[in-house]
């Protein structure tokens, strides 16, 4: 008999579930602000009225999709406060995580513009100024490793989220596919974030064109809509003072006047709710707890109209463990079993370079942790406008398709610098300089570059650049430049070696010469390498004081060790940075008369090492260089002077065939300034340094060195650091700096 019974109460209550109205909650959009349909959704919950089916644009998409998933409330606010929604704004990867080349580039040329040369060498920008690589990493953090749906109906509650036909300005409605590609196509802000490519089309946020969708909810069948609207106001008059108000005012309208359209679309049946979240912008993620409150205060305001679609306690339960059981199924978990890995790859990189760098090998089981530091390797190769992954069941395995997009404003590219020093007295020092990189000539990567500095030193190089296998172990490099700097030589009474020169206490002379060089090299790790080349050199050394000038040549094998960890080249916190280069060069040095060929051991070495406590940080410095060729004057000549290099000094104003300095530098971060799509810190600190230079092997000794330090204010900016100090060392030498660009790299 339990059996008919059971049939009988089936059937016995199939009218009370059909007398039911499908109950639809539909969220808008409008970033931070958008915590507050977690409140909404709490107050939902804790009268037990059921949702049967959401919708959602941009951040509205974002909560709807995870209430789809079967969150409630609780685990949704815990999310929603975990995650860092600022961090999906910087798609630049950590410095420590870039390959030791691209580190060198960058430290170099600061000024990354992302201004693109495209293949018929004309100018070309990226389709938004953050290209979604992180925000798309926090989507897909949110929701594990779900696979690929073919509908969303599928989910513990069925959802849709809007989105924007870039090309043809109309409303798309994503209804299966991947859930975190399909809110990362709602919420991609255009202009600011690059569109999301999906199925042929240019995706971007929805809001412009529905970003309340109750359309969408009563095409899905929704009897009763619970709508919230979180959209901006029209700014008043008193507002509009500038021309950002203004395109905010436009964004306002359009957005409004959508909303406006689908509110018309409800009845005496739906409820409205309207949160007060006046004063909280769309980047105040850190007022989400505030918007949260004002969400549940909204929706408590409306509990009359809202009560009348509560549950029993027992219909609530069940309604309940429905969507929990469907939550069960869906297979979210924090690892996979990857049966395959497959490369759609959108690029001239080969298939084994990508593979390799992902470092995911199938029949084992991963996290998503894995994954995701795969992707972040892949694009770490800045070759990339944007790597993303999804899961899909094929023939019952577990498949990894990984998807590469060639940047598509490249391959060319263009970065610069510009680098100021004024000790406000006598001496002004300054670059400006751009690189050229044509990335990709190769399937391995191959990159071809060109750079020019201008200002108090000049160059002119260019560069060829290619790995030479899959893994990127091996590599070669040829390159050719042009340079000229200049030199101050300190002589002292007696010095036989500079008696041609007149008995001048200081000697100027411009170094002008041409380079080049070819190498093989292997790198141990990202981080580190090995490199031996051969290096040619010729050119003049001009003097300054008076008319003379002496021709120079070198020519000589180098061998070169370099390793850099550092997460900052200007305010490190941890890591370490070294390179020893040692070389065995035939120098020749030719003057008026005398013609003069030494040959002898050069070398090199640089160290920096942070040890960092909070926000406080000890940076631990070792500079020193020498040549045992001795001739009047050095081929390779070595220069102390300015912030941090013998403080005090003017920059470069120590030189001689051997140097060294050691020091140490203190900094505290005084303020964050976080910005959320960029940060600009401040530092306060000091340096304590003692080194010198010296023209002969038998002058060198920490008797003969000199004792220099600096306080300072440091601001770190995106564009490089910009300091104000003041140095002081011996002999009453002392400076006070405004300094912009590059102090010391590797």
């Amino acid at each position: 008999m339990r059996p008919y019974l059971l049939l009988l109460t089936l059937l016995l209550s199939l009218p009370a579930l059909a007398e039911r109205p499908h109950v639809a909650l539909v969220l808008s959009g409008g970033g931070a602000k958008g915590a507050a349909h977690v409140g909404v959704i709490r107050v939902l919950e804790q009268h037990r009225i059921p949702v049967d089916i959401v919708t959602g644009t941009s951040m509205g998409a974002y909560v709807a999709g995870m209430y789809a998933l079967g969150l409630d409330a609780d685990e949704l606010e815990r999310q929603l406060l975990a995650l860092d929604w600022n961090q999906g704004y910087q798609d630049k990867v950590g410095r420590d995580e870039l390959s030791l080349r691209r580190k060198r580039q960058n430290d170099e040329f600061l000024l990354r513009t992302d201004i693109g040369i495209d293949e018929d060498w004309q100018l070309s920008l990226p389709g938004g100024f953050f290209q979604g690589q992180a925000l798309g990493a926090l989507l897909r953090r949110s929701t594990l490793t779900i696979p690929r749906l073919k509908n969303f109906d599928h989910l513990p509650i069925p959802y849709r989220a809007v989105a924007t036909d870039m090309e043809t300005m109309t409303p798309v409605v994503l209804g299966r596919g991947h859930l975190a590609t399909a809110m990362q196509a709602s919420m991609s802000v255009p202009g600011v974030l690059q569109p999301v490519e999906l199925n042929g089309r240019l995706l971007a946020d929805g809001g412009v064109v529905n970003n309340l969708p109750v359309d969408v909810a009563r095409e899905l069948g929704a009897e009763v809509v619970i709508a919230v609207d979180i959209g901006d106001a029209m700014l008043p008059r008193d507002k509009l003072h500038n021309a950002l108000a203004m395109v905010t005012q436009l964004t306002n309208y359009l957005t409004r006047a959508g909303t406006e359209r689908q509110k018309a679309l409800l009845t005496d049946d739906d409820v409205l709710l309207t949160p007060d979240i006046i004063g909280i912008g769309v980047g105040d993620f850190n007022r989400m707890p505030e918007a949260i409150a004002r969400g549940e205060a909204a929706a408590t305001a409306l509990l009359p109209q809202l009560l009348a679609l509560a549950l029993s306690e027992q219909d609530y339960a069940d309604y309940r463990d429905r969507k929990l059981d469907r939550r069960a199924r869906l297979q979210r978990s924090d690892a996979v079993f990857l049966d395959r890995v497959v490369v759609e790859n959108d690029s001239r990189l080969s298939e084994a370079v990508i593979l390799d760098a992902l470092g995911l090998r199938p029949g084992q089981f991963h996290q998503t942790e894995d994954l995701e530091q795969g992707v972040r390797r892949l694009y770490a190769l800045d070759a990339f406008e944007q790597v993303s992954y999804r899961i899909e069941e094929q023939d019952e395995e577990q498949v990894l398709t990984v998807h590469t997009r060639e940047k598509d404003w490249g391959p060319g590219f263009v970065d610069l610098k510009f680098a100021l020093e004024d000790d406000f007295s006598s001496r002004t020092n300054f670059e400006i300089g751009a690189q050229f990189r044509r990335t990709n000539i190769t399937a391995l990567g191959g990159e071809w570059l060109a750079e020019a500095t201008l200002g108090s030193n000049k160059l002119v190089a260019t560069e060829y650049y290619t790995p030479l296998d899959t893994d990127y172990d091996f590599f070669m490099k040829a390159r050719a430049e042009y340079q000229k700097r200049r030199r101050t030589f300190f002589v002292e009474p007696g010095d036989d070696d500079l008696l041609l020169f007149g008995r001048l206490t200081t000697l100027d002379f411009d170094y002008a010469t041409w380079q080049l060089l070819g190498e093989l090299g292997y790198n141990l790790n990202p981080w580190s390498e090995l490199a031996l080349g051969l290096q040619g050199l010729t050119g003049d050394i001009e003097a300054r004081n008076f008319n003379d000038s002496l021709d120079v040549g070198s020519v000589g094998p180098y061998l070169r060790f370099t390793h850099d960890t550092l997460d900052n080249v200007f305010f490190p916190t941890h890591g370490e940075a070294a390179e020893l280069t040692l070389g065995y060069y035939r120098n020749r040095l030719e003057g008026q008369e005398d013609d003069e060929r030494v040959a002898g051991l050069d070398y090199e070495l640089d160290w920096l090492r942070p040890w960092n406590a909070g926000r406080h940080t000890f940076v631990g410095k070792l500079v020193l260089g020498g040549s045992t060729a001795e001739q009047p004057l050095p081929v390779f000549a070595r220069s102390l002077g300015g912030l941090f290099n013998l403080s005090g000094y003017q920059s470069e104003q120590l030189s001689g065939r051997y140097s060294g300095l050691a020091g140490v530098l203190y900094h505290y971060r005084w303020a964050d300034n976080d910005f959320g799509a960029f940060r600009s810190p401040v530092y306060l600190g000091g340096s304590l340094e003692r080194g010198g230079v010296w023209n002969s092997g038998s002058e060198v000794g920490w008797g003969n060195s000199l004792i220099a330090g600096s306080i300072f204010v440091g601001v770190d900016t995106n564009w490089g650091p910009l300091y104000l100090a003041y140095g002081q060392g011996e002999g009453n030498k002392s400076s006070i700096y405004l300094y912009f660009g590059n102090l010391f790299s590797f």
